[in-house]
């Protein structure tokens, strides 16, 4: 009887520290509830001490200021030093452009679709002419509107075409479609049907634009000499397009000669090559400057403080975004008071754009990462 009460003793003994683990269970339980609560209850006020946590970590620091200072300071610099084409008076004139020439116009050769080194080497580029057009009723735009009209001086269409029209001394009109006429070298004649008194480049005949690609870029690719005679021909092409790019006319864009009228309507505002390389290289030395800055600074700080590398990086960044922002600001401002569009940063002002939607792109992700992360921690009580 003994052993079966104290088996019975023992039994309730173990039930009552069972029921207490039961009820301290519960007692946690309930404990954890009213503060993952308190938590959800107070989430607003949370997340706000968290967002003012980050911007406080995320904030320009002194350090940071000489690195801000500098890269406004050479942005600023740069506007001022770099050469911009957005002006007819900021663009040289077309013999300054081309520089001194010699031409022998009698190594002009005579068979069609034919040239030689010594021609192309000795004799301008054939789409330059205009003499011969009015009498054929060829629309050339007049003056320097051949630049429009012909496939040579496009910019892209140039490298092939223009290319193989040195090479069969041809010139190839854009238009809708291709329309090509052969060059010759002697008199002409002129709108009034008489003859020139000098001899020059004139349109003398249709030409088959699929001839003017076979024989000047085909058939030149299936011998050695034939390959250097197109690898002169490119370089006159390009020593071409390089002399008449920052030339009062320019270069019109990539493929609008197809259309005249609109290729003519942009270059009255000066919405041409010129200003695109402007652009172009106003942006790439911004970029090159704001590289430079990030590089410098994730350099220094990484090795001065133990922060967090993406609150660094989130730092170099606003350094980059605010010093783009005062010096673009600055550039307005000052091309507005002066009046001088010549002087306008518009491709420092597209990196500013780029930078600035970036940048606060980076920052909100950086932020929202911050936020479930902490958020996480206080609900999980770790």
């Amino acid at each position: 009887m003994k052993n079966k009460f104290e088996k019975l003793k023992i039994e309730n003994n173990d039930q009552k520290i069972n029921t207490k683990k039961t009820l301290d269970t519960f007692d946690n339980i309930s404990a954890e509830s009213k503060r993952v609560s308190k938590i959800a209850l107070n989430a607003n006020i949370i997340i706000s001490d968290l967002d003012r946590q980050f911007e406080t970590a995320t904030r320009l620091k002194k350090i940071d200021m000489p690195f801000l200072f500098l890269a406004t300071g050479m942005h600023i610099v740069r506007q001022h030093l770099q050469n911009n084409y957005f002006t007819d008076g900021s663009r040289k004139t077309d013999k300054e452009a081309a520089g001194e020439s010699n031409y022998n116009r009698e190594l002009r050769e005579k068979k069609l679709y034919y040239t030689t080194k010594e021609e192309i080497l000795s004799n301008p580029v054939p789409f330059d002419t205009q003499n011969g057009a009015p009498f054929k009723g060829v629309d050339l735009g007049g003056g320097k509107g051949h630049r429009i009209a012909t496939a040579g001086h496009d910019p892209l269409i140039g490298w092939i075409v223009g290319t193989a029209n040195i090479a069969t001394r041809t010139m190839t009109l854009l238009k809708p479609f291709p329309e090509s006429y052969h060059v010759k070298y002697g008199n002409y004649f002129t709108k009034f049907g008489d003859t020139s008194v000098n001899r020059n480049d004139y349109l003398y005949q249709k030409a088959s634009f699929s001839k003017i690609i076979d024989y000047g870029i085909v058939k030149n690719t299936s011998s050695i000499d034939g390959i250097s005679l197109l690898a002169i021909a490119l370089m006159k092409e390009a020593i071409h397009l390089k002399s008449d790019v920052l030339s009062k006319e320019s270069l019109p864009l990539p493929f609008t000669s197809i259309n005249p009228n609109l290729a003519r309507k942009l270059g009255e505002y000066n919405i041409d090559m010129a200003s695109v390389l402007t652009i172009g290289k106003q942006a790439s030395y911004a970029v090159a400057i704001n590289t430079v800055i990030y590089l410098l600074h994730q350099l220094l700080i990484t090795q001065i403080e133990d922060e967090n590398p993406q609150f660094v990086q989130l730092r170099s960044r606003k350094i980059l975004s605010y010093s783009n922002t005062i010096a673009t600001t600055s550039n307005i401002v000052e091309s507005a008071i002066t009046q001088n569009v010549n002087h306008l940063d518009i491709g420092g002002f597209l990196v500013t754009l780029y930078r600035l939607t970036s940048d606060i792109k980076f920052q909100n992700k950086i932020k929202e990462e911050f936020l479930e992360k902490e958020f996480y921690k206080l609900v999980m009580n770790n």
